[in-house]
């Protein structure tokens, strides 16, 4: 949400926090200031990741192009967060600031200890007393004896209606205090931050070229392997035999519509078979439609709506319950005799798919045979208009 992003609405929340007493007088304020507590958090979470990749975007731009010629010392003057937001984010940025300089010596920027530099110091002279950092006195860094000719670095984070702004400066402890480098970036809140690693900072381009990169590399074509068992409902009062549960082993092929695998297809073949009970075959076409999101995610689960259609032919001792009329007794024994029973009918599904990465899928399906609607054998599970629903699968599937 947009609300959640923009720095605009934590301070607006800040001072409605304020305002109101610490004591909520009805249950209404009590849901209320806990909401309020909720959307704070989340807002503060997201202003810290921006942040953070602001620091990782600085960071970066020094393993390009080093501020200095050489491995040079320099002492963090300190960090400024947005108002609001506390001494927590303070600390946490400086400690990334630190991780990241640590894991990048191509920098040639290497924090270092200055406890004069960063201790209120009082000179008093003829003129006047000053009070001041180390840092904004170097006279009197001088003669505390503290090295002259030392950098320091300076980071300043603000908000910018919907944007954070980094802006950092390196300069000399001299007298005249001057300023070797400067630099400004902006980044709006509602851009995702990259999350790059400490060790390994790339730009943005980069990072957007490896999510593409992991994108195309699924492919367009997947060859999934699945198990699927289907149950059947029991028939009403009308007294019939439902067929056992069946065990299907499938595979076959997936193909993508785009890269991003919001619209896929599939076509697999499968075959069934317990010993003394039944065998089958089936050819089965599905459409898939992606429900969480306009793309496939490198990091979440995602769900999968389909709809398909199988022709499937069975035979077996175990199968003569998929005809129009009752099965009895003397049925069985009458088709066993004369030989295994065969049936060949039609099939429409409607499923979920939830796909764990690349490789991991789960599903659940309930499936229709209109051809034996009317069958005393088979219950339903649901009707859906004309169509009952009278039989339930699951299934694992193995993409490779």
């Amino acid at each position: 949400m947009a609300a959640l992003t923009t720095l605009r609405g934590f301070l607006a929340g800040a001072l409605l926090a304020i305002t109101l007493p610490a004591q909520a007088a009805d249950p209404l304020e009590e849901a209320q200031l806990a909401k309020l507590d909720e959307l704070r958090g989340e807002i503060a979470d997201q202003v810290q990741l921006s942040a953070y990749d602001l620091v990782d975007e600085l960071v970066w731009g020094w393993t390009e192009e080093p501020p200095f010629p050489d491995e040079t010392p320099v002492v963090l003057a300190g960090v400024t967060v947005p108002v609001g937001l506390g001494t927590g984010m303070q600390a946490l940025v400086e400690n990334h600031l630190a991780a990241v300089l640590a894991a990048n010596p191509t920098t040639n920027v290497q924090l270092a200890h200055c406890p004069q530099c960063s201790s209120v110091v009082v000179h008093s002279g003829p003129e006047a007393t000053v009070i001041s950092r180390g840092f904004d006195n170097p006279e009197v860094l001088a003669e505390l004896g503290a090295d002259t000719g030392r950098h320091a670095l300076f980071v300043d984070i603000e908000a910018e209606g919907s944007w954070l702004v980094l802006r950092a400066r390196l300069t000399r402890l001299e007298p005249a205090l001057p300023i070797v480098w400067s630099h400004t970036i902006a980044s709006s809140t509602s851009s995702p931050p990259l999350l790059r690693e400490p060790d390994r900072l790339i730009s943005a381009e980069e990072a957007r070229q490896e999510y593409l990169d992991a994108l195309q590399a699924r492919g367009h074509i997947a060859i999934p392997v699945r198990m699927v068992i289907r149950a059947y409902a029991q028939p009403d009062a009308r007294g019939g035999v439902p067929p056992p549960p069946f065990l299907w082993l499938q595979s076959g092929v997936e193909l993508s519509a785009t890269q991003a695998q919001a619209w896929k297809g599939e076509i697999v073949v499968g075959y069934s078979f317990i010993p003394q009970a039944y065998q089958g075959l089936m050819g089965q076409a599905r459409i898939h439609r992606l429900l969480t999101g306009r793309s496939r995610s490198l990091t979440h689960p995602d769900l999968y709506l389909y709809f398909g259609a199988a022709a499937i032919t069975v035979w077996g001792a175990a199968t003569s319950s998929f005809r129009d009329d009752k099965l009895t007794a003397s049925d069985v024994i009458i088709e066993y005799t004369s030989g295994d029973p065969r049936s060949i009918f039609g099939a429409l599904h409607l499923g979920l798919d939830l796909r764990l990465g690349n490789r991991i899928a789960l599903g659940g399906f309930m499936e229709a045979m209109p051809i034996f609607a009317d069958s005393p054998n088979l219950g339903s599970f649901v009707t859906i208009g004309s169509f009952e629903l009278q039989a339930l699968g699951t299934e694992v599937s193995v993409c490779f």
